[in-house]
């Protein structure tokens, strides 16, 4: 399907975007909104730091994220999944789509760089991480949580199918990627919210539009 391919390369020029064409005058700084919602109550992810949950949480939100996208369309693709393998490609999509005016016109800045008492504990752990990142992702594209609505949607295929292992692997994978964006400073708890509420609607538009064809009648 062409649209994926399409969605992926306009993720992987949306920082050239944004500093090309976004004047500080054409966007809208959702950070305060942000803050005026839940003030800093992402905080209490960071009650307790401790350098070995650091380093796991942050293979979790670098790991479950791209498993749960690449995985997720080989496994469909591999054993001819047809329908779900559409409905994902489309989720995948739409997904990236209905967040992007949202990462061009309201900037959310990490909690970890707008918070006195959040620590962006990923980019501080590994500076290179932080190198490699920036080139693709300004880090004032935090709402909605994509990280959460691709890892949700992957979940909500898969939970049709009969792979109970990778279906496993979802369903614990899921609450890792929320607690892992919250703990390393990264996403605020409104954008997690608005990544769950993204994934299951475009769960239901693609439900809606690739419908599984009926069994036959005996």
């Amino acid at each position: 399907m062409i649209l994926p391919l399409l969605v992926f390369v306009l993720s992987l020029t949306q920082a050239s975007i944004q500093r090309k064409f976004m004047l500080p005058s054409r966007y809208y700084d959702g950070t305060v909104v942000i803050k005026a919602i839940e003030s800093d109550t992402v905080h209490i992810f960071q009650k307790a730091v401790f350098p070995s949950l650091t380093y796991l949480m942050s293979f979790s939100y670098l790991v479950i994220y791209l498993c749960a996208i690449i995985l997720t369309a080989i496994i469909l693709a591999h054993y001819r999944q047809a329908i779900l393998f559409k409905r994902f490609a489309l989720m995948f999509s739409l997904n990236y789509l209905i967040a992007f005016p949202f990462f061009m016109l309201f900037h959310v800045s990490i909690a970890g760089a707008s918070l006195q008492n959040v620590q962006p504990l990923l980019y501080v752990q590994f500076p290179r991480i932080y190198s490699i990142i920036t080139d693709i992702d300004p880090l004032d594209n935090c709402f909605p949580s994509l990280h959460v609505a691709m890892v949700l949607s992957a979940f909500l295929i898969m939970r049709e199918t009969n792979f109970k292992r990778y279906k496993t692997f979802l369903a614990v994978g899921f609450p890792i990627i929320v607690f892992s964006v919250l703990y390393l400073g990264i996403h605020w708890i409104t954008d997690v919210f608005a990544g769950i509420g993204l994934a299951f609607f475009t769960y239901y538009v693609a439900k809606s539009i690739y419908k599984q064809p009926p069994v036959p009648q005996i």
